[in-house]
């Protein structure tokens, strides 16, 4: 199947990771891959998989940009000269245009919604949610139907994957020592660590707040942080104020998570409330690390809840955070149960093949029932050049 994946951007983030992981599993199936985003940080990654990315104008998350505009004619034109059978789109532009590029060429469309999103009026009278809509949790799959009115039977609930065995190989020693050089992380003491964008909406301040307790249980913890944002020198800052600067250390942007992983003894999961899901998670789970998460959002809660996977706090309690990861650095036994816990669960839950034959089933079912809909108005469905979509959604038209 010619696919294209429609994305915003490709920098360096949990979506920009999904997309590429999936482009790559679809290729390697024998699928024809294009990615079509701004650019970004990880088009490289693509080119070393021989996976084509076409460059347009789509790096805003305003729906009404003049970019979005300016990239459904740079695909339209493409398209044109170009067979695809299949648009999956990953972000709320990306729904846009691939709903404009249906109406004007017929090409079945799939969504998948990443997160919770706010009931804005543009998104229930324009909701662009493709033929079927991927829902990557359950709070996700009940928040399309509570908040915008979608029929169950349009959305199809595919948690994210991974490819865990990755995360289980060995890592290089002189690439772990060459990080540990670069940000001056010593090799003496256990090391707390964390995965995500440095901005205010996902609380890293809480992090540096409770690993003020966990030095005073555990002078020589060091604590990771890897990512980067607009927060990063407020947290720097930080950090001095409470006096643990000599113990954080902050990597920036990795395109590659596993090395930074493996140095962790804890990991901790500080997710955003808009969080749908959260990929740091599976791979530090699939890295057999003992995990703290701070309870907050719907999607993480429910990936962490549901398998028991680590130890979970309340939002906003640095003192408890803090303990949490005292309590795994001061009882090895427990944090490796914990750890060989979350590596069955992600094994089981959230392989990268599971997720991607689940992806797979979507396209075909999409793809099928959207050329029947062009060639036969009279074939059982309705015709997918709509009018009025919410109001077909739930009156549940397939």
């Amino acid at each position: 199947m010619r696919i294209l994946q429609l994305t915003s951007h490709l920098n360096v983030g949990g979506i920009t990771t999904h997309v590429v992981n999936l482009a790559e599993a679809l290729a390697k199936r024998g699928h024809d891959v294009v990615v079509a985003s701004g650019g970004g940080t990880m088009v490289e990654r693509l080119a070393r998989g021989s996976i084509p990315h076409w460059r347009i104008p789509l790096n805003t998350s305003a729906e009404f940009s003049p970019q979005v505009a300016w990239a459904c004619c740079s695909l339209s034109r493409r398209l044109s000269r170009q067979d695809v059978q299949l648009i999956h789109a990953h972000t709320r532009v990306a729904q846009v245009v691939a709903h404009w590029l249906f109406k004007r060429h017929g090409i079945a469309s799939v969504t998948t919604w990443h997160g919770f999103y706010r009931r804005r009026l543009s998104r229930r009278w324009f909701p662009c949610t493709g033929r079927l809509t991927i829902a990557i949790s359950e709070p996700v799959f009940r928040h399309l139907q509570e908040e915008f009115g979608l029929a169950a039977e349009q959305i199809r609930l595919i948690p994210h994957g991974i490819e865990v065995s990755r995360f289980a190989q060995s890592v290089d020693p002189v690439e772990t020592q060459r990080l540990r050089e670069r940000v001056r992380l010593g090799s003496n003491g256990p090391v707390v660590g964390t995965v995500a964008r440095l901005v205010a909406a996902k609380g890293i301040a809480q992090l540096i707040e409770g690993f003020r307790h966990v030095t005073a249980e555990v002078p020589s913890a060091q604590l990771l942080v890897v990512g980067d944002g607009a927060d990063r020198a407020y947290l720097e800052q930080l950090a001095r104020r409470l006096g643990v600067a000599d113990a954080v250390h902050f990597t920036g942007t990795l395109p590659e998570t596993r090395v930074a992983l493996s140095l962790m003894d804890v990991f901790v999961f500080v997710p955003a409330i808009q969080e749908g899901f959260g990929l740091s998670l599976l791979e530090a789970m699939a890295s057999r690390r003992p995990i703290v998460a701070i309870r907050r959002g719907g999607g993480a809660p429910w990936v962490l809840e549901e398998s028991q996977v680590g130890l979970a706090v309340a939002p906003d309690d640095p003192r408890h955070l803090g303990e949490a990861v005292v309590r795994l650095l001061k009882d090895p036994p427990y944090a490796r149960q914990l750890a060989l816990h979350g590596l069955e669960v992600v094994k089981t839950r959230y392989d990268l093949d599971r997720m991607v034959t689940q992806v797979e089933r979507v396209y075909e079912e999409a793809v099928s029932t959207t050329n029947c809909g062009l060639r036969n108005a009279n074939c059982g469905l309705e015709d997918l050049v709509i009018q009025n979509p919410q109001s077909e959604i739930r009156n549940g038209l397939q």
